[in-house]
């Protein structure tokens, strides 16, 4: 996976940036603090070099605004890395440097310019440098989905190469009972699970084939609601920038 490009950012020396790390098995937004969110709003995209480039801007709510934070973000399975000093204006956007007109200091917005592959999500945090307050989000610039009905499944990249990705499906009935069907270069299985509550399905898939170094994995995934399923590529040469 490609890491993360940043544009437009004043603070960029880890020796600056004084927040507490936050650890991989403290990622995610079921780490937010209460009431909070992370929201990236796209801006615009470009090709560059036959690359896109994506922009963002960063919105953080339910966290106070009078503390001093750190932009944090994480690519695959690393651990998470310091971007940016970062604090919350008025508006709820973070920004390097908070406008202070009486000292004609401009404000300077973080705004975010990534590259990425099909499926892969783009994750950061604002966490406060007292480690006290936190919140979550992520992007999938180029998301892996398929509908049918009123359901819907998407593939996440979790590791390099899509050996190993989240499935995700929804629009199911509460506790509906699914049959799923995996199809890998020549190896197939069949399970069954049952929908949350809230109608939905998740499932870590590990994608790789003894003796094989490529190849597709197709999900399928059978409920009296709709039937549903997604096809992604694995393996050498799997990962492509769009």
């Amino acid at each position: 996976m490609r890491i993360l490009i940043l544009l437009s950012i004043c603070c960029l020396s880890f020796g600056v940036c004084l927040g507490q790390a936050p650890t991989k098995l403290e990622w995610g937004e079921k780490f937010n603090s209460p009431g909070s969110q992370l929201v990236l709003k796209e801006t615009g995209r470009s090709r560059i070099n036959g690359q896109t480039i994506i922009s963002y801007s960063i919105f953080a709510s339910g966290l106070p605004k009078d503390l001093d934070y750190t932009l944090w973000t994480r690519v695959g399975d690393g651990n998470p890395q310091a971007v940016a000093d970062a604090y919350i204006n008025n508006d709820g956007r973070v920004v390097n440097v908070l406008a202070d007109p009486v000292h004609n200091v401009a404000e300077d917005a973080i705004n975010l310019k990534v590259v990425a592959g099909k499926g892969e999500p783009k994750r950061f945090a604002v966490i406060s440098n007292d480690g006290g307050h936190r919140v979550f989000g992520q992007v999938i610039p180029f998301p892996i989905e398929n509908g049918a009905g009123p359901c819907h499944i998407s593939v996440e990249m979790l590791t390099a190469n899509y050996n190993s990705v989240l499935i995700v499906a929804n629009g199911f009935q509460a506790r509906e009972e699914l049959q799923i069907d995996s199809k890998s270069e020549g190896e197939s299985g069949q399970t069954t699970a049952t929908a949350s509550d809230d109608g939905t399905y998740r499932t870590v898939v590990f994608t790789q084939v003894k003796g094989k170094q490529s190849g597709k994995t197709k999900v399928d995934i059978s409920a009296k609601s709709c039937r549903v399923g997604v096809e992604f590529p694995w393996g050498q040469s799997s990962y492509h920038i769009q």
